[in-house]
Formats: C-alpha cells, sequence, structure tokens
C-alpha cells in the first residue's frame, strides 16, 4: 500500500492565487494581435504592415493552396515574408 500526502510546495510560482493578470502567453485576449487573410505570393520579399507598434514576439505564415513559406527579419512595421510566386496565404503575428 502506497500512502500519499499532500505537502505544501514553497515556490511562488505555484501558490498563485490565479492567473498573472499580465501573462500573455496563455492568455490571447491580453496580446496585441494582427491577421492578414488570403494575400498573395509573388516569389519575392514581401512587406506586410502589421500596425502593432513594436517587432512581433511572434509570426505565424500560412499558405492556404500549397506553396512555400520563407520568413525574413520582420520589424517594427512589417512582416517579412517570401511566398511561392501566386500562392494565396494568411499572416499572424503577435507581441
Amino acid at each position: 500500500m502506497v500512502e500519499v500526502k499532500k505537502v505544501p510546495v514553497n515556490a511562488p510560482e505555484f501558490q498563485s492565487n490565479g492567473p498573472h493578470p499580465k501573462f500573455k502567453g496563455l492568455y490571447p485576449s491580453l496580446q496585441k494581435q494582427f491577421f492578414a487573410s488570403q494575400q498573395v505570393g509573388t516569389g519575392s520579399s514581401q512587406n506586410v504592415a502589421h500596425g502593432l507598434g513594436a517587432t512581433p514576439a511572434g509570426v505565424m505564415c500560412i499558405p492556404t493552396d500549397g506553396g512555400t513559406v520563407t520568413y525574413g527579419t520582420h520589424t517594427s512595421t512589417n512582416v517579412v515574408v517570401t511566398v511561392t510566386n501566386a500562392k494565396h496565404f494568411d499572416v499572424l503575428a503577435w507581441l
């Protein structure tokens, strides 16, 4: 027989009264986000203006009808991607 005892853990990250109000990683409603649907690739580097006011912490570019995506260096004003010519894609960026 195994006896299990509940022992308090003395670690602040486990002693929370609830979710941290500024922990944006798990709460999309607290994130500043940008979404652009059905952009068309040119086969060359493209700038998609995101309006976030800072360089995105994360970017996802999803080809919706095939093709490939190559990410560039994003800036505080643009998401930079290269997508196969004439292929559609969606862009999601967040801070």
